[in-house]
């Protein structure tokens, strides 16, 4: 039994005399040296202790010493692995801490793109009409939430209650491009806000007021709403400005082959259109409604509707 006091005091003075000269060694270690060996230590303490509980049952004096000795060995051997492939672990550290920084960095601009995905987009009265934002919605190009307001709602059931068979059926379908929408883009119908339930102003200054209020955009193909609303400093997404800048760039010289439709304003006149519904006048196809013709380009005249084409016959026929 002295023995046993024995040996177990000489372990001990050992061990703290091994921890003075490891705690000298340490003080002149450089710091990833020093964190390589912390992070060797503790692999190897973990190691050790899949082993600790069945040797701890060993008869003896060994239960007592073998699992120490386990121990000391799987964290001198921890530490000697990971010191000899010391490069290849500063490099992966290396690697590792570069790669949260980069995110780091990255993440007030991946916050800004979330909230940019998340903003909220009023829909009008008058795009639920036109019907076209179903389609537009349908590609991804809507870069929000649909939100329609309870009082636009509200304007577009009394257009579809209305005793003028245009107008109803102009509400109809807006009522048609809402339930769509609804069904397949998740928009919503919002209460009007509290500050508005009182309010006398027309549809239109609603919206544009709600959408200050909120930091929403709006969705329109209204001019006067998308003027008023650019002037409140809302932002407004139009269609009918969507609609112009993708339509087919035609320059002078281009050929091709149109269907006259009507006669123009002007005399001997004749007015075509492309499928888009880019109106091209003709020269002297007012006699050739209704036919197939080949045309040229001749010149491109801006207004403030969009683009309109002129264009002749080709070869006079």
């Amino acid at each position: 039994m002295e023995s046993t006091y024995l040996i177990l005091a000489i372990i001990t003075v050992s061990i703290i005399i091994i921890m003075i000269v490891i705690g000298s060694k340490i003080s002149k270690l450089k710091a990833n040296i020093f964190f390589i060996g912390v992070f060797a230590t503790v692999i190897g303490l973990l190691v050790g202790s899949l082993a600790y509980l069945p040797l701890s049952k060993l008869p003896g004096i060994y239960g007592i010493f073998l699992p120490v000795i386990f121990y000391v060995v799987m964290v001198s051997g921890s530490i000697w692995i990971f010191l000899s492939k010391r490069p290849v672990i500063e490099q992966t550290f290396d690697t590792v801490s570069k790669v949260v920084n980069t995110i780091i960095s990255l993440k007030p601009q991946l916050q800004g793109m979330t909230k940019y995905r998340e903003k909220e987009i009023l829909v009008d009265t008058s795009v639920l009409i036109d019907g076209r934002v179903v389609d537009i919605a349908a590609t991804g190009f809507i870069p929000g939430r649909l939100i329609v307001p309870k009082f636009v709602l509200s304007e577009l059931q009394n257009i579809a209650d209305s005793d003028d068979d245009l107008r109803r059926a102009k509400g109809r379908r807006g009522l048609e491009a809402l339930e769509t929408l609804k069904k397949e883009h998740q928009l919503k119908v919002e209460p009007t806000p509290d500050f508005l339930k009182t309010s006398k102003d027309p549809v239109d200054e609603q919206l544009v007021k709600m959408a200050k209020d909120r930091k929403s955009i709006v969705v329109t193909n209204d001019f006067n709403l998308n003027k008023v609303a650019k002037v409140e400093g809302v932002t407004v997404l139009n269609i009918n400005e969507l609609s112009q800048a993708i339509r087919p760039v035609l320059i002078p010289g281009e050929e091709m082959e149109l269907k006259i439709i009507q006669a123009g304003r002007e005399k001997n006149q004749g007015v075509a259109y492309l499928s888009d519904g880019t109106m091209i006048v003709v020269e002297n196809g007012d006699k050739l409604i209704g036919k197939k013709v080949r045309v040229e380009i001749k010149r491109v005249l801006q207004t403030a509707a969009g683009k309109m084409f002129f264009a002749t016959l080709k070869n006079g026929k």
